[in-house]
Order: structure tokens, then C-alpha cells, then sequence
């Protein structure tokens, strides 16, 4: 058995799923999540609300303003919940998927960036593969059985 050196270097493997840590959006309930992932996107984005706020406008061809986006980010307002459609331009704008993966938390899905597709293809083709494999050996065994 080999020995890892101390100088060799360690890696970590990305995150396939992005997600914000659990301390920083933490909510048992999905509108307060949503915001507060909200929130953070748009620290971590590098771009003022205002940015955010003249983007999400460009790509949505309606105007958005600061101070809805601040409704929108903030748990204690749930009159004001972000539309999908918002959302979305938020994703697009702020270039953070975590947003959705907080909304999609409890519910099973997950979002990926898309380049993963043709590996999630792969993986759904080589299980189908198995699936006929064992589906042929049964079949095969029943076969012999009959002579």
C-alpha cells in the first residue's frame, strides 16, 4: 500500500450541485428561503442592486427597480414572494443556479448546468443496458430450461 506524500497536492472535486452552505440560507419555509438565497446571490454577485435591478429589466423587458428587489429579498415581506419569470432573469443575471436549488430544496429536483446533460443521458443509457442484459439472461435461462 502507498503512502501519500506531504507534498503531493490534494484536490477537492467540484460541487456538481451548487448550493449555498446551510448556515447562510437556512428556512423551514420555501418563500423565506427563496429570499434569503436571494439575498446572498446578490452579496456574492459583485453587481449593485441597481446593476441587478437595470439587468433583470434588459432581459425581461419590464421594468424592475431596487426597491422591488429588496421586497422581493426580504423574509419578513410575504406579500411581495418573486415571481417565477423574475427569478429566472435573477438566475440569468446574477449567473447563481443556488437560487433555484434553494427553491427546489424539498421537492426532490435539482438544477444543474446543462453541460452535465449528455453524462446524465450516459448514465440513464448504461442502466437501460443492465436492465436488457439481465432481461436476456433470464430469458436465456429460461430457454435452456426447456430443452
Amino acid at each position: 500500500m502507498s503512502r501519500r506524500r506531504a507534498t503531493e497536492p490534494t484536490t477537492t472535486p467540484a460541487a456538481v450541485v451548487e448550493r449555498f452552505d446551510a448556515e447562510r440560507v437556512r428556512a423551514t419555509r420555501t418563500s423565506v428561503r427563496i429570499a434569503q438565497a436571494m439575498t446572498e446571490a446578490i452579496k456574492d454577485c459583485g453587481k449593485s442592486r441597481d446593476e441587478i435591478a437595470e439587468a433583470m429589466s434588459q432581459v425581461l423587458g419590464e421594468r424592475v427597480t431596487v426597491e422591488v428587489l429588496y421586497q422581493y429579498s426580504s423574509p419578513a415581506n410575504e406579500r411581495n414572494n418573486i415571481p417565477a419569470h423574475r427569478l429566472m432573469a435573477l438566475v440569468a443575471v446574477t449567473g447563481d443556479v443556488r437560487i433555484l436549488n434553494a427553491a427546489l430544496q424539498d421537492t426532490g429536483f435539482i438544477a444543474l448546468d446543462q453541460r452535465f446533460e449528455p453524462l446524465i443521458r450516459r448514465e440513464i443509457a448504461k442502466e437501460r443496458m443492465e436492465q436488457l442484459r439481465q432481461e436476456m439472461e433470464t430469458a436465456d435461462a429460461e430457454w435452456r430450461a426447456t430443452k
